[in-house]
């Protein structure tokens, strides 16, 4: 697990947790639920993007290895034909 995926995720978790205890405040008739829910709802919005920016990374990281392995045959091949 890298540092994003668990960044990711631990603010999912934080923002599920504040919006259930902002629905659990909001039975108490409490007005603290507003804000509970408004950071919940922004924190599982940041884990969402952490995790979407975690896929985009792997796929670039990909895409850049193959590209390396390519340009590593090209070299190979172009040293064998002057030899």
């Amino acid at each position: 697990m890298n540092k994003y995926l668990r960044k990711g995720l631990r603010e999912i978790i934080i923002g599920v947790v504040l919006v259930i205890l902002g629905y659990y405040l909001m039975e108490q008739r409490s007005n603290w639920y507003k804000l509970a829910m408004l950071v919940g709802v922004i924190a599982f919005s940041i884990g969402v993007l952490t995790l979407i920016y975690r896929m985009i990374r792997k796929v670039d990281r990909n895409a850049i290895i193959e590209m390396r392995e390519e340009s590593h045959k090209k070299d190979k091949e172009g040293d064998a034909e002057q030899n």
